[in-house]
């Protein structure tokens, strides 16, 4: 985007604390809470002293062995763990109605960029919560994710409940796509839309060093699409589906990886001139993956440059890994050059919506390892991206 000016643009930088980590090793004995905590674990059953305490929900998730007082080995530490359903207790539904009140007021309206996102985040996504299970875990696993970032809940509180409810979410889900049908399309949706906005919040925190592509997330987010696209189908233009209506969101931007228009100002990426650029593999199929790409990029680009309503762009932002073809997908998995660069411009322009908590500082982190991991015959064609993240600009 060298031929593009962001100057009209505006620079400014949020203030915003930096989400907990949510990911970490944790102590092998007692219930979950004590271990995420570090406290020693009395293991009363069926709540441990700690849980009764502090009116939480204690989960056994491992059972003894005979052996486990015998192991010391750094290697017992390492064993795959099972995050078992809390049971049903008062403590449960007391952390499950704060969890939902926190969603209601708070979580659930910080997602909303327009009126059109809070109709589905706030009122049609609580009132199906309460028919789901998988939804409603959804819920309970993205208020947690809120609470950690703008509360006093410690790092590890915030880890188990997220973990918990993100665990019974998938497992909930899986079952419902294991059945779409017209009668639980819309919970479907709406809990894959919640999973995806897990995906990036876990690229805030994914290690970078080496620096390999967010292949999970690409895979996600692929996943995702294949959702939406039986999804479609099924709805049949049903007005009064909600996975009608949400689908229905962004279908102006289906055709943007055909547009010619939105990658003429990108075209420069596609260049096969200069040596490295003819060594590459080249076909048909490899050249409509990156061209299809670069026409959502470019999209979202002369959204901004419009000055487009925040929902719209932020919608384009969103549904962009959801299109690219799975071509361009590959070649990112296989971390050709080209793919990269074209993937930072992408990243560039979601640094640009950090100011939404669940997006943060997810693109400015991939571009700069990008930029670190690409060879220097290819450097030239990041210059437009490192100026974006040097400029600080930020949209909306």
């Amino acid at each position: 985007m060298e031929h593009l000016d962001s100057s009209n643009l505006s620079a400014q930088e949020p203030v915003k604390k930096r989400p907990a980590k949510l990911f970490h090793k944790k102590s092998r004995t007692g219930c979950q809470r004590c271990r995420a905590r570090r406290v020693k674990c009395d293991e009363a059953k069926p709540i441990c002293s700690h849980c009764t305490r502090l009116e939480l929900a204690c989960i056994y998730d491992r059972a003894k062995s005979p052996s486990d007082s015998k192991r010391s080995s750094p290697s017992a530490s390492n064993e795959a763990e099972v995050i078992a359903d809390p049971p049903e207790s008062e403590a449960r539904r007391k952390l499950e109605l704060r969890l939902f009140h926190h969603f209601m007021s708070e979580a659930g309206p910080s997602l909303a960029v327009d009126d059109i996102s809070y109709n589905f985040w706030v009122p049609i996504l609580t009132k199906k919560a309460l028919e789901s299970n998988s939804l409603l875990y959804a819920l309970c696993m993205v208020s947690a994710l809120h609470s950690a970032l703008f509360s006093e809940n410690t790092d590890e509180e915030a880890a188990d409940t997220c973990r918990m409810y993100l665990n019974m979410a998938i497992r909930e889900h899986h079952k419902d796509v294991a059945e779409m049908s017209r009668e639980n399309i819309d919970y479907i949706c709406l809990t894959s839309s919640m999973l995806r906005l897990y995906g990036y919040v876990r690229l805030q925190e994914r290690s970078l060093q080496p620096y390999t592509p967010p292949i999970d997330w690409l895979r996600m987010l692929g996943s995702s699409t294949s959702v939406f696209r039986r999804a479609w189908d099924i709805v049949d233009k049903d007005p009064e589906s909600v996975a009608f209506n949400m689908i229905n969101t962004v279908a102006d931007y289906l055709d943007d990886n055909e547009n010619e228009e939105f990658r003429r100002d990108l075209m420069h990426l596609m260049s096969r001139e200069e040596p490295h650029e003819l060594e590459e593999s080249w076909d048909d199929e490899i050249e409509a993956g990156y061209a299809g790409a670069l026409g959502l990029i470019g999209g979202i680009w002369k959204s901004m440059q419009k000055r487009d309503p925040a929902g719209s762009v932020g919608r384009r932002v969103i549904v962009f890994p959801m299109l690219v073809h799975k071509r361009f997908a590959d070649l990112v998995v296989e971390q050709r050059p080209r793919a990269l660069v074209i993937l930072a411009h992408y990243f560039a322009l979601l640094s640009m919506l950090r100011s939404m908590w669940w997006i943060g500082d997810a693109g400015s982190r991939e571009v700069r390892a990008i930029v670190d991991a690409v060879p220097p015959e290819w450097q030239g064609h990041l210059s437009w991206p490192k100026q974006i993240l040097d400029g600080q600009i930020v949209f909306g």
